[in-house]
């Protein structure tokens, strides 16, 4: 494929993979602490996602929207991160336990996981435009090509999916997290 391709006129993305990278790793990488929470798993998340993407570069380039097929990509790295660290041993099926300046300092942010994680089951694209728009500090046209939607309705699917997230964290069972 050149640069005179139909296929690659229409995207914005660089034919050379590695410019793509460099410029969107630093949201694939937020997108990915945002679902795995330890900077060194999300590193590594977004370093596999990346391998795939290199792998299905040209396919990615003929894709009627790229960039949400490379966060598709990110998506199923994420879900797949932890089922194959422990297929492969590298990681103890119970972790040794953080110190407690560490579990301080994650306690705020359980709450919103599980009402994260839960929202995703029954409202995937509500949870992602969320994370990506609050997480990830993404606008909403950057949202909509991730998501392959468009802007209005990433900025709905935002809006209700934070409504949602504070009936959850209100009356659901995620509490408040003050107590011990």
């Amino acid at each position: 494929m050149n640069e005179h391709s139909p296929l690659a006129s229409p995207t914005d993305l660089p034919l050379d993979f590695e410019v793509f990278f460099q410029r969107e790793q630093k949201a694939l990488l937020a997108v990915a602490a945002s679902r795995l929470r330890d900077r060194r798993d999300a590193e590594e998340a977004t370093l596999e996602a990346g391998r795939r993407m290199y792998v299905k570069w040209e396919r990615i380039l003929a894709h009627v929207n790229p960039k949400a097929m490379t966060y598709t990509i990110l998506r199923g790295v994420i879900s797949d991160f932890y089922r194959r660290e422990i297929r492969n041993s590298r990681v103890q099926p119970y972790a040794d336990p953080p110190d407690t300046a560490y579990l301080q300092e994650l306690r705020s942010c359980e709450p919103l996981d599980r009402a994260l994680d839960e929202l995703e089951a029954t409202a995937p694209l509500q949870a992602n435009s969320v994370r990506l728009r609050h997480l990830a500090g993404l606008s909403y046209e950057q949202i909509a090509e991730r998501l392959h939607t468009t802007p209005g309705a990433a900025k709905v699917s935002t809006s209700i999916g934070l409504q949602r997230l504070k009936e959850l964290m209100t009356n659901g069972s995620c509490g408040t997290g003050e107590d011990a």
